[in-house]
């Protein structure tokens, strides 16, 4: 997060753009680009169904090593954790 302070002189945090791609913070390795919003490269793995399938697959696999919990398809986050906290 980074830092700044507003016109009263308090202070405040701006957070950092992540990577979608990468899960990196944002880095603007496309050129002209300002953050995720507007990179061209989230742009076509967003858009090619292919490529957001594969992403999808790759941060799911990702998340298993890290042991993050993730939720089952057509399964939201929360019962997801509901879930697997109380089975045996």
């Amino acid at each position: 997060m980074t830092t700044e302070r507003d016109v009263g002189g308090r202070r405040r945090s701006r957070p950092n753009p992540r990577c979608p791609i990468r899960d990196e913070p944002c880095n603007l390795c496309f050129p002209g680009a300002t953050g995720p919003q507007d990179c061209g490269l989230v742009y076509l793995v967003q858009s090619d169904p292919e490529l957001r399938a594969a992403l999808h697959q790759t941060t799911l696999a990702n998340r298993r090593a890290a042991g993050t919990p993730t939720a089952v398809a057509g399964e939201s986050q929360s019962a997801a954790l509901t879930t697997r906290s109380t089975s045996p």
